[in-house]
């Protein structure tokens, strides 16, 4: 009975030559002045990529492998039992874990290192969990909702600034945009940061009041970053030069996909320190996130009129004075 992988050689660097499916397209994203080396490949996101490239591995496979074994050497060389059992209940256990030992994984290890160095150059981060950068409040996401990469582009210290995540769908009526508005120039005026969505509406209405106050906001795109839509771009471009940060959840060339917006939407409630929703449909992806928000204990408050058939949490604040949901944010 074998009760540990054999550790496979690895093939030389660039053996592969192949850089993914997720690479394609990236000459699309905006380029900030003055670029800087990018980040360097680091073993526990080059895994997290490879493995992801596996038939039937997900989110939660994932997870469970990345929480305990860094890398593929890690799962190679421990006990078979020890990995199957962080494994337990996930469908195909077997065939993932022979996956890894098999030396043809280190192809799917290669391919990763040719892809994430590619987006380095284009200074395009690589975030795993627990990697520096990422966002500590993902880590309250189920695994099943949390990303096991965020691709992330432009200044990540705009990740650490104190920010208000601001949920809302369009079109918008006048009066709900106007007052998220002067929530967000209230919020700005305290220098705490907005994290927003990457659409027409008030996203894009929110990103140039914090350039306006130099303030860095997080924009979550609800695609591959090389999928930003093309009107989008010059605000991109103008965010990013400004200090600010685009990320995603999703491979470059991911989507856009409308079932993603409830990802898209749970990101951006998790990166933030409280949440801002702004009159959310029922049954919208914001007021899922919404839901979750209140669940994970986040301050969250909620920005009216409500929608006709809204239930919103008992523990969600009205929000009344704008200049209140600044000291939310400490």
């Amino acid at each position: 009975m074998q009760t540990e992988c054999r550790t496979a050689p690895r093939a030389p660097n660039g053996s592969s030559g192949h850089s993914g499916p997720g690479v394609g397209g990236i000459r699309n994203v905006p380029t900030p002045n003055s670029p800087m080396p990018g980040p360097m490949p680091v073993p526990t996101s080059l895994f997290a990529v490879a493995l992801l490239s596996l038939d039937g591995v997900g989110r939660v496979t994932a997870h469970r492998l990345l929480e305990r074994f860094p890398t593929a050497e890690a799962v190679r060389t421990a006990p078979r039992e020890q990995v199957l059992l962080r494994l337990k209940g996930v469908a195909h256990a077997d065939r993932t874990v022979d996956a890894i030992c098999d030396p043809a994984f280190d192809e799917a290890t290669e391919a990763a290192r040719a892809q994430v160095a590619a987006l380095a150059g284009r200074q395009i981060h690589v975030l795993t969990p627990g990697a520096t950068g990422w966002p500590p409040g993902l880590d309250a996401l189920d695994r099943a909702d949390r990303p096991v990469v965020l691709y992330a582009f432009g200044d990540l210290a705009a990740l650490a600034w104190p920010s208000l995540s601001v949920l809302a769908s369009a079109p918008l009526a006048a009066e709900p945009f106007e007052r998220a508005q002067d929530v967000a120039r209230a919020v700005l005026a305290r220098g705490r940061g907005l994290v927003v969505g990457a659409a027409h509406g008030v996203d894009l209405a929110l990103q140039k009041l914090s350039l306006a106050a130099s303030v860095p906001a997080v924009g979550v795109v609800g695609a591959g970053l090389a999928r930003l839509e093309r009107s989008m771009r010059p605000g991109a471009t103008a965010l990013t030069k400004a200090g600010g940060l685009l990320v995603s959840p999703f491979p470059m060339a991911h989507g856009p996909f409308e079932h993603d917006d409830r990802e898209r939407a749970l990101v951006q409630a998790a990166i933030g320190r409280a949440v801002l929703a702004v009159a959310p449909p029922p049954g919208s992806p914001e007021d899922r996130a919404v839901a979750w928000a209140s669940d994970a204990g986040r301050t969250v408050g909620l920005l009216p009129p409500a929608p006709p058939d809204a239930t919103w949490p008992a523990s969600a604040l009205p929000v009344d004075d704008p200049h209140a949901v600044a000291e939310w944010v400490a």
